[in-house]
């Protein structure tokens, strides 16, 4: 099975299949609403090959809308992943704040 270098997946190398993330990221994006955002937003997201724990997306006002998203993932991962974001036609703002997971 190939590694998918954007998720930091290095395949089936010795129980990597059952690492847990490090934490989890919640990206804030402020972009126009276009009809495609939430797909384009998903495209970039899907790159975590995780699904989001959490995934909201509201119309405010002026044409934009505010899309927040939690997804559970190392924080080289969030980094890359905001920058994909900040790519995206129609994306003003991207914020990512990243939370580490206390292990015991």
């Amino acid at each position: 099975m190939p590694a998918d270098v954007y998720a930091n997946d290095d395949g089936l190398r010795e129980g990597a299949r059952n690492s847990r993330p490090d934490g989890a990221a919640t990206f804030n994006i402020i972009a126009d609403a276009d009809a495609d955002l939430i797909g384009r937003v998903g495209a970039v997201l899907n790159l975590l090959n995780v699904a989001p724990r959490a995934f909201h997306m509201e119309l405010g006002l002026e044409g934009t809308a505010t899309v927040t998203a939690s997804v559970d993932c190392g924080e080289f991962q969030a980094d890359l992943v905001a920058r994909k974001l900040r790519r995206l036609t129609s994306v003003r703002e991207v914020d990512v704040k990243y939370a580490g997971f206390h292990r015991q």
